[in-house]
């Protein structure tokens, strides 16, 4: 009799990386893409109705002095549609832990390993 193996497809997760610096953010994404992420790649200017749009899993936003990721972070979480979808705020800058106590689901300094934020965005995307 033959053996039956279960096969389970998995489905990709889609990240939203919105990173003002192109080159972050191509490193970022290429480290996501290797890893089995969708990557939607967005500057700074995005809104919560772009990112029910996207329909992500998870949100990566990148923290700068010119480009605070409290706003973003803040209207996503506002929005009722948006509000489940974690946040990682990705930031040099030692304020952005305050924006995890108010809005980010997760906080991770750079630099840091970027294995560090895939294991993060796994562990976010597959708990939705």
């Amino acid at each position: 009799m033959p053996t039956l193996v279960h096969s389970q497809i998995m489905t990709m997760k889609k990240l939203l990386l919105i990173e003002e610096d192109t080159d972050i953010r191509e490193m970022v994404a290429f480290t996501l893409e290797n890893n089995g992420f969708e990557i939607v790649r967005a500057d700074k200017d995005i809104t919560s109705g772009d990112a029910i749009q996207i329909n992500p899993h998870v949100i990566i936003i990148g923290y700068s002095a010119s480009n605070p990721g409290n706003k973003p972070c803040a209207e996503l979480k506002a929005n009722d549609l948006t509000n489940p979808i974690p946040v990682i705020v990705y930031s040099p800058n030692l304020e952005a832990s305050k924006i995890g106590d108010k809005c980010a689901d997760a906080v991770l300094a750079k630099p840091s390993e970027l294995e560090d934020l895939v294991y993060l965005a796994n562990r976010l995307a597959y708990k939705n």
